[in-house]
């Protein structure tokens, strides 16, 4: 689960951070130093409510199941409540979130799987696709894969994503359009 949800809130924090470079006249980062702070409070929080929200819905051996309880949503004018909720932590409104997030999107997280989609009628596009491990199925806290390079010893219920981090080599999110 530790896998998925990192790269449910890497892609979240990096359309944010575009939105706000964006907004600056050079689209220099150190141009918003009090949104960076923001944005490393609400990857901290967003990463926490993720994981609290989905336990005891992660489901390594049926991924389709709870996949609907695990969707993020974010309309045309609201914010998935779990990221309204990291927001008000890290002091982000939901205004400003709503407008700094894609109207219109759609984020699955599931078992060795992180898809998303623009629009109601966009494509889906995968964004984190792992494969399954020798006993992924008796623990449904640890889909890590062994493919990813994260280090399977990591505890996804008490590590940071700091701390997992240390621990990754050559994870690149990529978004790839399905057929």
């Amino acid at each position: 689960m530790l896998v998925e949800v990192l790269c449910a809130v890497d892609f979240i924090c990096g359309l944010l951070r575009h939105q706000a470079e964006a907004g600056t006249p050079t689209g220099d980062k150190a141009a918003v130093p009090e949104f960076g702070d923001k944005m490393n409070k609400f990857r901290r929080k967003l990463d926490d409510r993720l994981r609290d929200h989905y336990r005891g819905h992660w489901h390594p051996s049926a991924p389709e199941r709870g996949s609907a309880y695990r969707c993020i949503r974010v309309g045309r004018r609201q914010v998935d409540p779990v990221i309204a909720a990291a927001g008000k932590e890290a002091g982000l409104s939901e205004r400003e979130l709503l407008a700094k997030l894609p109207a219109d999107l759609t984020l699955w997280v599931d078992p060795d799987e992180v898809c998303v989609r623009f629009g109601e009628e966009g494509s889906v596009g995968v964004i984190y696709l792992g494969g399954k491990t020798e006993g992924s199925d008796s623990d449904p806290d640890d889909s890590m894969a062994s493919s990813t390079g994260y280090n399977s010893e990591v505890d996804s219920d008490r590590a940071s994503p700091e701390t997992v981090l240390l621990n990754v080599d050559n994870l690149r999110p990529v978004v790839m359009p399905t057929s």
